[in-house]
């Protein structure tokens, strides 16, 4: 992988937004990219294929062998564990999630978590870094079939005609452009669709309805499972065909990597991780469930203290369980760290977008650069 500077497209701001993308800010970069050779991007897709495929057997594990897992270390009511269990053993199907994975200094892909319940920074990964190729790289190919990916998975998941309704916390300008992609996906694959606030949901007798009293019986929700477990336990039994499935729960948690250590210690993708502290070692401390890098820290463990290397980030997330996963040091490119966000749509890797910051922890306010591979 290599990273090249360029001049912005003088346009692209207009550009972008005419494709939905005007939550972009300073997020969106331009004036760089990156390069994979075609051989890069086949280990990177091996990597994602394989990476997937752990992480369906630590979920098998957890929940058919380890179920005492789900209550005791994701305090995850029993009643909602028993949903779970039942959404597993129907197969309900997924249509996406995203691993995020750090390149070590021989390039393997190392697995830092897997995104499975509400992964963002789809827009920007699937239409409009194509675009930005098609425009200043149209002789060169990219890592890139998950819009393509997306339209079909639909079309795998629920019946020709359905009605699917798509929710979050339409407050958020992210969120709202990711719902409102993701509708015009399902759209395209000949699905009715709309689009509400999650808070005008209304709960009676075990139906959720839409402000026009419609009940809903399909629906894609942009809003993590374990606020929702907090916020309204009897909302997530409600007679409705989620996406993504409730067992996403069980993957969407980092006590899920000790899970994936303990059961596949030699895979190179997979790095060290434990529940409790080490006794020595530098390993990056994350909460067990937290988002956009919040409460996360570098530490170095010496008989049992730990010294910070890396002081924690901040947020909301550090009221619960942690995890230690083995710190591995980034590659810098230019001065940044990137980040490869590697897209699974219908249970088969799809392409990747990648996000970069000054410091090795990414965050919200990392940007995203395209890629190209190599056409020489």
């Amino acid at each position: 992988m290599e990273k090249f500077n360029m001049t912005p497209r003088s346009d692209y701001r207009e550009k972008i937004e005419a494709l939905g993308f005007d939550f972009h800010g300073d997020y969106w970069r331009e004036e760089a990219y990156y390069r994979f050779t075609p051989a890069e991007i086949e280990r990177l897709e091996e990597a994602t294929r394989e990476a997937y495929r752990m992480y369906c057997e630590a979920g098998e594990y957890i929940i058919s062998e380890k179920p005492d897992f789900m209550e005791r270390m994701l305090q995850i009511p029993a009643e909602v564990c028993e949903r779970i269990c039942e959404s597993w053993n129907r197969d309900e199907l997924s249509l996406y999630g995203r691993f995020d994975f750090l390149l070590d200094e021989k390039g393997v892909p190392r697995i830092l978590e897997f995104n499975a319940d509400t992964p963002t920074s789809l827009l920007e990964a699937s239409v409009i870094q194509w675009q930005w190729k098609e425009e200043c790289f149209p002789e060169c190919d990219q890592y890139n079939g998950i819009h393509e990916g997306l339209v079909q998975s639909w079309k795998d998941i629920f019946p020709a005609g359905s009605n699917i309704h798509f929710v979050g916390a339409l407050d958020d300008h992210e969120d709202t452009g990711t719902l409102q992609y993701l509708a015009s996906t399902a759209m395209e694959a000949g699905y009715s669709t709309r689009v509400l606030d999650i808070n005008s949901m209304n709960l009676q007798n075990g139906l959720f309805y839409d402000p026009s009293g419609e009940c809903i019986q399909k629906c894609f929700k942009l809003y993590p499972w374990e606020w929702m477990i907090d916020e309204s336990p009897d909302g997530c039994l409600a007679q409705v065909e989620w996406l993504e499935p409730i067992w996403k729960l069980v993957m969407s948690n980092k006590a899920i990597l000790s899970i994936l250590y303990e059961l596949f210690p030699d895979s190179p993708y997979v790095l060290p991780c434990y529940l409790s502290r080490p006794q020595q070692g530098v390993f990056c401390r994350k909460p067990v469930f937290s988002r956009e890098g919040h409460n996360v820290s570098v530490v170095d463990i010496r008989q049992w203290e730990e010294h910070a290397l890396l002081k924690e980030t901040e947020g909301d997330y550090n009221t619960g369980a942690y995890v230690y996963q083995e710190y591995v040091k980034p590659v810098a490119y230019s001065g940044r760290y990137p980040v490869i966000g590697s897209w699974i749509v219908g249970g088969e890797p799809a392409g990747i977008g990648i996000r970069e910051n000054r410091t090795e922890i990414t965050d919200n306010l990392s940007e995203f650069v395209p890629h190209i591979i190599s056409c020489l």
